[in-house]
């Protein structure tokens, strides 16, 4: 294992101390208990960054391909992403915060389209699963480590947001440093077509819908995102509001029940998502993929016909494996459909739009919900698990149909 692949790999520990800290953990339920924010408005928020992620990627995606920038755009949008997460819980108003909370989202969701397209620039050949698959577990590692370090530092000085940008751009420095872009004789752009980068999203499609299964594929991803996205967002309120969990820190390191579950469940994922990587290179991303889909099922079921702090521990720690296995296959995937190294960041800025477009509607469907439950009470959250379910299923029946390409 090179360096190239380790600072590769460590981009993933890098940036989930982000999603895991701002994202899951603080400001949605920052935004809720503090701000006097709804899961409605929070929701809004991620979507609108969602939808400005879906309309610009795949154009700076088709440009960083014909100029050859992926990792000078990776760059960029990370750092711009650390320096608005610390500026976060800076001004107590909600709108403001909601603004910062959304650009911040955009940044880092940008930042991943060049991430992605790196993959082929550092994994050997045949390799690419296997990459993939560290890449999942070390950014499982910094959910962990993240939550912990952030959540024992902010008690004692600083805020939350703070750290987690300090942090996120420290551990983003080996990428910066040691990973290049792939040499300019593997790049092999048309230049008459890629000059036409300016017609972004309408061209990119036509170019997809020339690929047998990768409609179909970003289609299913679609739904399949839709939901896990929307768990990811909505975790924290859920577990306070929902099933009685405690945010508040009852001992002298700042750790408190949500942290602790995030934790115990972010754990699960680290094995098995590694263990999904060579399972991926041996047997292939499709089917891979459908199985983590199914483990899905089986965790968002549980979680509807059971109550309890106890049965909670059990079907997150199933959907975590599960998320591992989603992130751990699908990249592989798309990159065996295309087949065209040439062509990476654009195809990964549809990659983008299929899932940031799902971020927009999950979120929303999640708050709508909530909202027109709330004579229910509790029972609200089950009704939210519930779309959640449906929207996987749609997805899983898109996907049996895409090419299992190896």
């Amino acid at each position: 294992m090179n360096k190239k692949v380790l600072s590769w790999a460590g981009y993933d520990f890098a940036n989930t101390i982000f999603s895991m800290n701002v994202v899951s953990r603080y400001f949605p339920i920052f935004a809720v208990t503090v701000l006097g924010g709804t899961d409605l408005v929070v929701g809004v928020s991620r979507s609108t960054a969602m939808v400005l992620v879906a309309l610009t990627t795949p154009i700076f995606g088709a440009l960083a391909d014909q100029h050859n920038r992926r990792k000078t755009s990776l760059v960029i949008f990370t750092i711009a992403c650390c320096v608005i997460t610390a500026f976060l819980s800076t001004v107590n108003n909600l709108i403001v915060e909601l603004v910062l909370f959304c650009l911040a989202i955009y940044c880092f969701q940008s930042a991943l389209v060049f991430y992605n397209a790196l993959l082929p620039a550092v994994a050997p050949s045949g390799k690419m699963g296997y990459v993939s698959g560290l890449g999942v577990s070390l950014g499982y590692v910094g959910s962990i480590t993240g939550l912990f370090v952030v959540a024992v530092l902010s008690s004692k000085t600083f805020s939350p947001y703070i750290w987690t940008a300090i942090l996120f751009l420290f551990f983003s420095l080996p990428v910066f440093i040691w990973v290049k872009d792939m040499p300019r004789e593997n790049i092999k752009v048309d230049g008459g077509k890629g000059s036409q980068y300016h017609k972004g999203l309408i061209i990119s499609l036509k170019r997809a819908r020339q690929i047998p299964g990768v409609i179909r594929f970003l289609i299913g991803r679609f739904f399949i995102v839709e939901a896990m996205e929307t768990v990811i967002l909505f975790m924290a309120v859920f577990l306070i509001k929902g099933a009685g969990f405690k945010g508040m820190a009852s001992n002298n390191f700042g750790i408190d029940e949500v942290t602790i579950y995030l934790i115990v469940v972010t754990s699960s994922t680290i094995i098995g998502s590694y263990i999904w990587g060579m399972l991926t290179q041996k047997y292939g991303p499709k089917k891979m993929l459908l199985l983590a889909v199914i483990l899905w099922f089986i965790s968002l079921s549980g979680m509807v016909m059971t109550s309890g702090k106890s049965f909670l521990y059990l079907w997150g720690s199933i959907a975590g494996i599960a998320l591992g296995g989603v992130w751990t296959s699908d990249r592989p995937l798309l990159i065996n459909l295309i087949g065209d190294t040439a062509r990476l960041g654009e195809f990964f800025g549809l990659y983008a739009l299929s899932g940031r477009l799902a971020a927009v509607i999950g979120p929303l469907i999640w708050g709508l919900v909530i909202f027109f439950g709330e004579p229910f009470g509790d029972i609200k959250y089950k009704f939210a698990i519930e779309a959640l379910f449906l929207m996987m299923v749609i997805g899983f029946i898109i996907l049996r149909k895409v090419p299992d390409a190896r």
